[in-house]
């Protein structure tokens, strides 16, 4: 037997103890970040979790608590919408003197009702934004709501409020990065945590065991560790569509890296013509309509003067995005020309990937089911975040009765 025969075990032997400890000082270190972002950051995320959980329903939970404003009672089976037109016609002549309106959304459902969004200034020059309600069918208005005034980001129409809480911590858009800057941390922080929990190959039912007869201390680590497993992957896909809402410029660029992204083209513009009146929105329809056959119309961007124009949205069967179809058809306020057309059927894989962004954010790309899934993940960073503290301060007590 030679010496290099001799000597290949014992490198073996001595790489293993080696390998062993690269891998446990690895497991602490990626145990560390998990913990220290997870107890310092994740409070801002047990807020973000929890107001993205009432906001995946708020359309339900709004008509519900406002069916008289937010409802509509169709007289038939058959009956249709009155034409758009009168709609529109009934709501401008409910506005206040010095309103512009700026949007009209169509109804979710055939019991929904048409909202007209716009803007007003009080009497202190604060920009006021409102939400007049009218019923599709009757063209009667059922309502008017305040949103949003000036700048305050809590005094405002509840659900406004909660979504200003959920997307900047009440401290405006332009300190939105506060909720995206933690979430790029807390991303890899979930990773790691999959990382960790990752059970050996033939232990998989154990990863999903909850040993219910332990210690307490070993209950909260089982729970924390599989409901930490089970929601993983949707708390990933929040916050990564999350840090793309944030930061979405740089967010576009990272995409550009490996797939073609259009833009719109700016200064699109209505020409006006002598003696000849806006087309309207029935007019407006019937062309978008001709350009997508089959789509229904989710919303209007409505021309703000005599060179606005008209950009309608469409969504067909199958899209993700439920309340603004992603099809849309910029046309001339007066010639009823198409000055530009976005059609989703020409997606490049950037353009579908940033597409799916909100409807798996929000759940409604899968419906209701979908809805219920965010609404429980948006509980979990609650559930995680007591489970992980109590698990670090009863180590950290045992730590200090030891020494």
């Amino acid at each position: 037997m030679t010496n290099d025969t001799i000597a290949a075990p014992r490198a073996a032997e001595e790489r293993a103890p080696a390998e062993i400890s690269l891998r446990l000082r690895a497991r602490r270190l990626f145990l560390a970040f998990h913990r220290w972002t997870g107890l310092i950051l994740g409070a801002i995320f047990v807020v973000v979790g929890l107001t993205g959980a009432l906001l995946s329903f708020a359309p339900q939970i709004e008509a519900a608590l406002h069916p008289e404003l937010l409802r509509s009672a169709p007289p038939s089976a058959e009956a249709r919408f009155a034409p758009l037109d009168e709609i529109y016609a009934a709501a401008i002549a409910d506005l206040p003197r010095g309103a512009t309106p700026s949007f009209l959304a169509m109804p979710r459902s055939r019991e929904g009702v048409v909202s007209l969004s716009y803007r007003l200034r009080d009497a202190d020059d604060v920009i006021e934004t409102h939400r007049l309600f009218i019923d599709p069918y009757t063209t009667k208005v059922t309502g008017d709501r305040a949103i949003k005034k000036g700048d305050d980001e809590i005094r405002q129409f509840f659900f406004n409020s909660v979504r200003s809480l959920h997307y900047t911590l009440w401290q405006g858009s332009d300190r939105s990065w506060l909720v995206g800057g933690p979430a790029l941390l807390l991303l890899p922080s979930m990773l790691l945590g999959i990382v960790l929990w990752w059970p050996r190959p033939g232990q998989w039912r154990l990863a999903f065991a909850i040993k219910r007869k332990a210690s307490a201390d070993r209950r909260i680590f089982d729970l924390h560790r599989v409901v930490g497993a089970v929601i993983a992957v949707v708390l990933c896909c929040s916050l990564t569509s999350g840090c793309f809402f944030v930061f979405r410029q740089q967010g576009r660029d990272l995409v550009r890296l490996v797939s073609t992204l259009r833009e719109a083209p700016r200064g699109l513009a209505s020409r006006p013509i002598a003696d000849r009146d806006p087309i309207g929105l029935d007019a407006a329809l019937g062309i978008a309509e001709r350009r997508f056959p089959g789509a229904a119309p989710t919303g209007f961007s409505l021309p703000a003067n005599e060179k606005g124009v008209y950009v309608v949205s469409m969504r067909a069967q199958g899209e993700p995005n439920h309340a603004n179809g992603r099809n849309r058809v910029t046309i001339d306020q007066f010639s009823g020309q198409i000055l530009f057309t976005e059609d989703r059927a020409n997606f490049s894989a950037g353009e579908r990937f940033l597409e799916w962004l909100l409807p798996l954010h929000s759940g409604e790309a899968f419906g209701l089911a979908g809805q219920a899934v965010i609404l429980l993940a948006g509980l979990a960073p609650a559930f995680l975040y007591v489970t992980g503290f109590l698990r670090w301060r009863r180590q950290r007590d045992r730590r200090a009765v030891s020494a």
